[in-house]
């Protein structure tokens, strides 16, 4: 068994904890630990062993790479150092998926293991403000003492827990409510610069920081598009958006500074209103020295996830430095677009995005994790794309085989497996998947009768490619961690093969001399077993993750395909007896809105289950 001497007393339970999971009982060897320079090194003779490290971090790290390296190597020396004072992950919390407190602690000892310093809990309305009832009410929201739990958990690992708010717009699961009524301007955007919105602001803040160790907040303000374009124009008349929210931001870092806080947001709001095409990020934009002298200090973080070109990330940040603010960028791992993460689409934007930071000088990144549209891709899906960011702060350049290296020595899975669920959205026929497709999605909720996307999805053999994809994901290799995940996405893989077989003969059957759906609702049986199939593999990944509220919008969706399937059978029942002419097949076949410059096109679930409003 592995020996460690010299890892400091605050960290030796946590040093064990990632030791234990990275088999140091397998190694017999005595490691020696010490403090120096920014920066890894790790040695290796025999049983003899040693880690530098210069940040708590980098030991964290420096165990789990000494292991790896260890299980297959008797002798080795390496080196790393650090491109950014701080390399942190985001983790949206609020799109229906709260992460449970077991499965966020399992998260922040991963996440330390591969060097991570910051975790960013994006979180809107999912935490408890005591003088708010309705705030995250029914959302899974954590108690303050559940923050404080895993602010004090994260510690042990050298990990900063840091939380992330929204105090101006995306706050529409809040709004929604009427206790809210007074403070709302449009449906997701605050009434500012309004007595009771600064009231509910102070406690927001307090209530968002009091639990956590760090004074550092992200107080969000990004895409607030509506912004005094609700009600506050009727009550106390039109005022300009960029008024609004420099008068905004300036109340909100007051109330910062009472609290003795260190605020960062998103900059996009100040591009947008500065460009004279209102576009966001708009590279001819410069700010005035008069417009930098007003700014209070705020850090301020550029988001970017869907360039491939390192000149983009690098113009857009030295724009930043003009607001003579702190500079982060944030890049995204494209968890976010469909039910599985776009893999290529992360690998290439996460090259150039930090590459270009390194460019420009910035000493802070950030992945962003979000999950729009119900939380439908599993966080366990993103374990490839959190190493492939982690490893641009010690190396230039991360090739393919090298990432695949680091995965299997660090986290002991196989980065093959993990590219695979890019075919999910990448379809033979269709361009490297860069423009946010997401074909999986559109699939699985495409109506059966309707077929709202029948032009869209008509060029392409889907039944053959999601066949395809469901032998190859049946073969890849898994470990105990990630086993659930595959099962689930090979049984996923089934259903829409099964699913796009479905959606092709009931396009035809309208088309036959003799009124005989027999085979068609074989077909439908088939799928509605394996749709069951895909819903009991995915039940136990999100439990295992995530809190049960959200969970419920998944049944909904699922369960709606259910019944869909079981009025389709009547009323081919129907058809057959001549009672029924299945109108909804006879409707033009009329491209889809595509949100995207690919083929096929993007959607959410709301815009694919039907042309009629699911709500409204």
């Amino acid at each position: 068994m592995t020996e460690w001497q010299g890892v400091p007393s605050k960290y030796q339970d946590a040093v064990a904890l990632i030791a234990g999971q990275h088999h140091d009982n397998a190694i017999d060897a005595k490691v020696v630990v010490k403090a120096g320079e920014p920066g890894l090194t790790l040695t290796r003779d025999g049983a003899a062993g040693t880690i530098t490290y210069g940040t708590v971090h980098e030991l964290m790290r420096g165990v789990t790479l000494w292991l790896g390296h260890a299980q297959s190597e008797r002798s080795f020396e390496l080196h790393e150092t650090p491109a950014f004072d701080e390399v942190g992950a985001m983790i949206d919390l609020a799109r229906n998926g709260v992460l449970s407190v077991p499965g966020l602690k399992q998260v922040i000892v991963r996440m330390a293991s591969l060097g991570y310093t910051e975790i960013w809990m994006y979180m809107e309305d999912v935490f408890e403000v005591p003088e708010e009832p309705y705030f995250g009410h029914l959302r899974g929201r954590y108690s303050q003492s559940d923050l404080h739990e895993l602010a004090v958990f994260a510690d042990r690992f050298g990990v900063r827990l840091v939380p992330a708010i929204q105090t101006l717009a995306h706050l529409q699961n809040a709004l929604k409510w009427q206790a809210f009524e007074a403070i709302k301007d449009t449906p997701d955007v605050l009434w500012v610069e309004k007595p009771e919105t600064t009231k509910f602001l102070r406690e927001l803040l307090h209530a968002a920081t009091a639990p956590f160790l760090t004074n550092k907040i992200h107080i969000g303000m990004d895409e607030a598009y509506g912004l005094g374009m609700g009600n506050r124009p009727i009550k106390e008349g039109f005022v300009d958006q960029q008024t609004l929210i420099q008068a905004h931001l300036k109340t909100v870092v007051k109330l910062c500074d009472e609290l003795h806080l260190d605020p960062y947001m998103w900059s996009d709001m100040w591009f947008t209103i500065a460009s004279p095409t209102h576009t966001m990020y708009d590279e001819s934009v410069h700010f005035s020295p008069e417009f930098v002298k007003q700014m209070p200090h705020v850090g301020q973080v550029y988001w970017d996830y869907y360039h491939e070109d390192v000149e983009t990330y690098a113009a857009r940040l030295a724009q930043h430095f003009e607001l003579k603010q702190p500079v982060v960028y944030a890049g995204g791992l494209w968890t976010w677009p469909s039910l599985a993460p776009h893999q290529e689409k992360m690998l290439q934007s996460v090259r150039a995005g930090m590459t270009g930071a390194k460019q420009a000088g910035v000493r802070q990144a950030v992945a962003t994790m979000w999950f729009d549209d119900g939380a439908e891709t599993p966080f366990a899906a993103a374990w490839l794309g959190l190493q492939t960011f982690i490893e641009y702060q010690y190396h230039d350049t991360v090739t393919p085989e090298f990432l695949a290296k680091q995965f299997k020595l660090m986290q002991g899975e196989d980065a093959s497996a993990f590219m695979l669920l890019d075919e999910f959205d990448h379809i033979e026929g269709n361009p490297v998947n860069l423009s946010g497709e997401n074909t999986s999605k559109l699939v699985l909720y495409e109506d059966l009768l309707l077929q709202k996307y029948r032009v869209n999805l008509g060029k392409f053999n889907l039944a053959a490619h999601y066949d395809k994809l469901a032998d190859r994901l049946a073969t890849v290799q898994t470990t105990e961690t990630s086993r659930q995940l595959f099962a689930y996405y090979h049984a996923l893989a089934k259903a829409l093969a099964q699913k796009a077989r479905v959606l092709k003969a009931l396009q035809q059957l309208i088309h036959q001399p003799k009124r005989d759906a027999g085979t068609v609702k074989g077909q439908l049986k088939v799928y509605q077993a394996l749709l069951g199939d895909a819903l009991d593999a995915y039940r136990p990944v999100w439990h295992d993750e995530r809190r049960g509220n959200g969970f419920e919008v998944m049944d909904i969706r699922y369960g709606g395909q259910f019944a869909r399937i079981r009025t389709v059978l009547w009323r081919l029942d129907q058809w057959e007896e001549g009672n029924d002419d299945l109108a909804e097949l006879h409707a033009p076949a009329l491209e889809a809105d595509k949100w995207t410059s690919g083929p096929i096109g993007h959607g959410l679930y709301m815009q694919i289950a039907s042309a009629c409003d699911i709500s409204h």
